[in-house]
């Protein structure tokens, strides 16, 4: 081999060493350029197994991941007019199903529910808790977080907070339905939402409100949520409530109920928290779709799930 050929190998070499780097930077960054911080380390979680129903044909078992991630700042705001101390707080809870009977494309459901904390990035449960952290809700754009093993007994004198919850409650042969709860302190006013995401799991899609309740009998469906406030108010519970225009778009589906949950505000003074309404399935049964009444007429079992506390 001549000194000439050695030394065309060798440029060769460095040139396919610079490419395959190049090649790598571009696909372990993000568009800003920054390399993406890995929050969820999977390889150190320890994996659940949730089968609470061995006996189905369809066994109700679940590959999840389970985390608890904490961030904190301190920085100066405007209160009233004067610049005070603030701390911020942004916290996310979830037990986050890996697979579900061993059926691991779950990319409908993972978007859905990261939707439900920011629509802004649902690509990755990572991507989506690095926007968060770089566009809070309550502190500046530029206040640096800082991750910590707990703010849960941090002073709460002078602080925002927006923390989140996800993780399974309800589980069928057919349906499994995930909650996404978001708490979140602006300084003054504390505001809860509940999120539900229903979830075919037969057929692997997420359900839509329309594929459950025939939409043409909306004032029906209604009507039966406003009766059962008004016997809430009636027994004397709930003297506060009013009656509602509009149908909630967040609920739970059971054996015999479904039960809806309404926003702080929307059927009761604000301040008051959320506020749910059961409807039994006896009286929705009209209005179900087909595809959801032979949903409901072939389960066999549901089973509840341990609600996430913070």
């Amino acid at each position: 081999m001549t000194k000439r050929t050695l030394y065309i190998i060798i440029a060769l070499l460095f040139f396919l060493d610079i490419a395959a780097f190049i090649v790598y930077f571009l696909g372990n960054s993000n568009s800003d350029g920054k390399n993406p911080i890995e929050y969820v380390l999977r390889d150190s979680v320890a994996r659940e197994m949730a089968d609470t129903i061995p006996d189905n044909v369809v066994k109700d078992k679940f590959d999840t991941i389970a985390h608890d991630i904490s961030f904190l700042s301190f920085d100066r705001m405007k209160v009233e007019g004067n610049m005070v101390p603030m701390t911020s707080k942004i916290k996310i809870k979830f037990v986050w199903p890996l697979s579900i009977n061993n059926f691991d494309k779950l990319d409908d459901l993972h978007h859905e529910l990261l939707s439900r904390i920011s629509m802004a990035n649902r690509n990755s449960l990572d991507n989506t808790l690095d926007y968060l952290l770089n566009h809070p809700e309550f502190a500046r754009p530029s206040t640096n977080f800082t991750r910590t093993s707990s703010v849960d007994n941090m002073d709460e004198i002078n602080h925002t907070k927006q923390f989140y919850r996800v993780f399974p409650y309800i589980s069928t042969n057919y349906l499994l339905e995930m909650v996404v709860l978001v708490e979140k302190f602006d300084g003054a006013a504390l505001t809860r939402n509940m999120n539900i995401v229903h979830y075919d799991r037969v057929h692997h899609n997420v359900i839509s409100i329309d594929k459950i309740f025939d939409m043409s009998h909306i004032d029906d469906i209604l009507a039966l949520v406003n009766q059962g406030i008004e016997s809430e108010k009636l027994s004397g519970n709930h003297d506060n409530w009013h009656e509602v225009n509009v149908l909630p778009t967040e609920f739970l589906l059971g054996r015999k109920s479904v039960v809806f949950y309404f926003a702080d505000g929307a059927m009761a003074p604000r301040g008051t928290g959320l506020h749910e309404i059961s409807v039994p399935n006896a009286e929705l049964e009209p209005y179900f779709t087909s595809y959801y009444s032979e949903m409901l007429a072939n389960d066999t079992h549901f089973v509840s799930y341990q609600f996430l506390t913070l």
